[in-house]
């Protein structure tokens, strides 16, 4: 585990999430033959906003680090079929739904139908309801479920107002409170992180599910916190939601769908941590298949960078990286937004992206010499130097009072992309680390 200090090192280190890295070493050890990590495809393509990067955290946190970055080509064209998990967060989930298709969306059924397990928080519940039956939503039935969160004429709301409605047809999803809730058990018996007490979690525009009766509830509205923003009156809101379902669990065929409202893998929140743990852990314990052919570990392919090479790229992307964040600490004091699709992004988004690799590049600097192939730390140097000039260019652009909505969406746009390909590199070295050796390609299952 990375060493990081503040809130987010406080609440990696919270005793409530303390059971699950040992909890999924015994649910693949099955107690038989050799241990078996789930294999973890966290979607990061059309329509992802940030959040998919708290789904990385999460999987560190489990010590779950058999982990791939997919876009929604990778899902359409049949590459979940090596894969266990299907995490999808939040962002714009028109641009989800059109992006992956219908082709991304039977590759979905079929996984999990096959045994896998999908779960999705905020767009990534929306996106496989069945009650948002509206193209291009229509293919992803995956849930039984629908929105309480929908009417065709909400009221005028008093703040956040760019945060508050999205078109569903002739009708409106809107959100009555942006910010932490308070969550309670549902039918789902069992679950520590509760132990007679409430699990705080983000709802940042998530669904107010609807469940259906051959659904198991994981947990239910249970409150508001004094930590949230409420585009209705805090009594309106709380009757809207409470007692209703934040988190669902639906079997479809031999696997498992979870979508929640709330962001259950915010790094902020460890007992929701927990809660979206159990969720997989409980999967990986049913038994059904989730572990089956296995590919082994071996030597990976291509040429590795000596260690000078890898030396000096490693401390040029460390050098970008830094300049980036100084940028990035500018632009978080300029009164701007921009609006991608449906989502709504500010400034501080774009450190944001650049913490997750500025954090981690220790321990990749220790092993730079060991990444397969060497290509991918050129690729990070020139894609960190790009981001920084990208940077600073927006800042130019704001600074001189510009239109700054095509460099934003360049910039955010690489970053995700980037961001990912860190990190893959970074799993890559956590995995290694585990086994001795450097994974081998993947097979389907």
């Amino acid at each position: 585990m990375i060493t990081v200090r503040g809130r987010l090192g406080k609440a990696a280190r919270d005793p409530v999430l303390e059971r699950y890295p040992g909890a999924f070493l015994s649910a693949g050890s099955c107690g038989r033959g050799p241990v078996f990590y789930p294999r973890v495809a966290i979607y990061t393509g059309a329509g992802a906003s940030h959040s998919w990067i708290w789904f990385a955290d999460l999987m560190e946190r489990m010590g779950l680090y058999d982990v791939t970055f997919m876009v929604e080509s990778d899902i359409s064209s049949g590459g979940l079929d090596a894969f266990d998990f299907l995490l999808v967060g939040g962002g714009d989930t028109y641009a989800m739904a059109e992006g992956l298709g219908r082709e991304g969306a039977r590759a979905i059924l079929r996984f999990v139908g096959g045994g896998g397990l999908y779960l999705g928080s905020c767009a990534g519940a929306y996106l496989v309801l069945t009650g948002v039956d509206l193209e291009p939503f229509t293919p992803f039935n995956l849930v039984r479920g629908g929105m309480l969160n929908v009417m065709p004429d909400p009221p005028e709301p008093r703040c956040l107002e760019h945060k508050y409605l999205a078109r569903y047809g002739e009708e409106w999803v809107f959100h009555p409170v942006y910010g932490e809730v308070e969550l309670g058990p549902g039918g789902v018996g069992g679950v520590p992180c509760f132990d007679g007490a409430t699990v705080r979690a983000p709802l940042f525009g998530g669904p107010v599910i609807e469940e259906a009766s051959n659904d198991e509830v994981l947990a239910r509205f249970a409150g508001l916190s004094g930590r949230a923003a409420f585009p209705w009156p805090r009594n309106d809101a709380l009757q809207l939601v409470n007692g209703r379902a934040a988190a669902v669990v639906s079997a479809f065929g031999e696997g498992t769908a979870v979508v929640s409202g709330p962001h259950l893998e915010h790094p902020l929140f460890p007992r929701a941590n927990a809660l979206g743990a159990e969720a997989l852990l409980r999967h990986c314990s049913r038994g059904s298949g989730w572990a089956r052919e296995r590919r082994p570990i071996g030597r990976g392919g291509g040429e590795q960078v000596d260690g000078e090479e890898a030396a000096r790229l490693v401390q040029e992307i460390k050098r970008q990286v830094s300049n980036a964040r100084i940028v990035a600490f500018g632009l978080e004091k300029m009164p701007v937004t921009w609006r991608i699709g449906l989502k709504v992004w500010e400034p501080e988004k774009v450190r944001m992206f650049l913490d997750y690799a500025w954090c981690r590049l220790p321990f990749v600097a220790q092993r730079a010499a060991s990444v397969h192939p060497g290509g991918q730390l050129e690729h990070l140097a020139g894609g960190y130097r790009a981001v920084t000039d990208l940077a600073r260019s927006l800042k130019t652009r704001i600074e001189s009072g510009e239109d700054s909505q095509a460099e934003a969406e360049s910039l955010l746009g690489t970053l995700k992309e980037l961001t990912a390909a860190f990190l893959s590199v970074y799993f890559k070295l956590r995995l290694e680390e585990r086994t001795g050796l450097p994974e081998k390609p993947r097979t389907s299952r």
